[in-house]
């Protein structure tokens, strides 16, 4: 079964304006993505057929164009499961008129026993799906050492990858309106928001360093709390250079993680590289 509440406002604006809009439904739990239950839904066949059905029926009820798939750390084992499934999606859904988009890790090879890209047969997936959401963010991140969050070194590679085996008229290339903050004194981290990475660097006094072969930003301080803190990020250099991939590999667009990260700067970023 699904839940979730419809945002009315969004889903109101977006049909005045002629704008399609897609019904995300995920494996999240309450601390994040739970493999248990996509791995149930997929091999399940009573299981798969009614997130099916309950996916058909939000999209209806609310008037959305189609519904997003963003089943995240889905276990290797289940690749052939995982592809049955989006299939099943895809057969409810252009029938009804409806679209399916796929969020999907991005990758440099296809690995099945990879543990977070395994289940992702981007062949097998690509007949399935119409837009195929490819997630090349989060390189890096607070659970490892520091580094881009989206480097273009790592970047371009999995959009060549992705263009092999995926129509590259599918793909929308994942953007992100973030940067990560590791406290590497307390080896934790968190995310910042393209928005507020300005003001951390003036309240700071830090002094943006640019590292060439990512195409990335980052920058270091010393909190008031005596911590050392490195932070990559995102800024109106390192953004078209990722965006105007979409030009020159003929891909559908991008996509971006996540709205209310960024502000007008951002969206200028991303329509240079256009």
């Amino acid at each position: 079964k699904i839940s979730g509440v419809p945002p009315a406002k969004a889903l109101a604006f977006s049909h005045a304006h002629g704008m399609q809009t897609f019904a995300t439904v995920s494996n999240f739990g309450k601390s994040g993505f739970v493999a248990g239950i996509a791995e149930s839904i997929v091999n399940n066949p009573a299981h798969s057929a009614r997130a099916v059905q309950e996916m058909l029926r939000v999209v209806t009820t609310y008037g959305y164009s189609g519904v997003n798939v963003d089943f995240e750390a889905v276990p290797h084992r289940d690749r052939a499961a995982f592809s049955a499934f989006i299939q099943a999606v895809a057969a409810a859904m252009r029938p009804a008129g409806y679209l399916t988009v796929l969020s999907a890790p991005a990758e440099l090879e296809d690995n099945p026993n990879d543990s977070w890209t395994g289940a992702f047969d981007f062949a097998a997936l690509a007949p399935n799906v119409d837009i195929f959401q490819l997630m090349t963010y989060d390189e890096n991140g607070p659970w490892g050492p520091p580094g881009p969050v989206a480097g273009l070194d790592w970047v371009e590679p999995c959009v060549q990858y992705a263009v092999s085996v995926v129509p590259a008229n599918k793909i929308s290339l994942g953007i992100p309106a973030y940067g990560y903050d590791w406290n590497l004194t307390r080896k934790t981290g968190l995310q910042v928001y393209w928005k507020t990475i300005p003001t951390l660097i003036a309240k700071m006094g830090a002094v943006p360093q640019w590292d060439a072969v990512s195409a990335s930003p980052y920058f270091s301080y010393t909190a008031p709390n005596g911590t050392s803190h490195i932070v990559w990020y995102e800024n109106a250099q390192s953004i078209p250079l990722k965006s105007a991939l979409t030009v020159n590999y003929n891909l559908a667009g991008v996509s971006v993680f996540a709205l209310g990260f960024e502000d007008q700067n951002f969206w200028n970023a991303i329509t240079a590289g256009f």
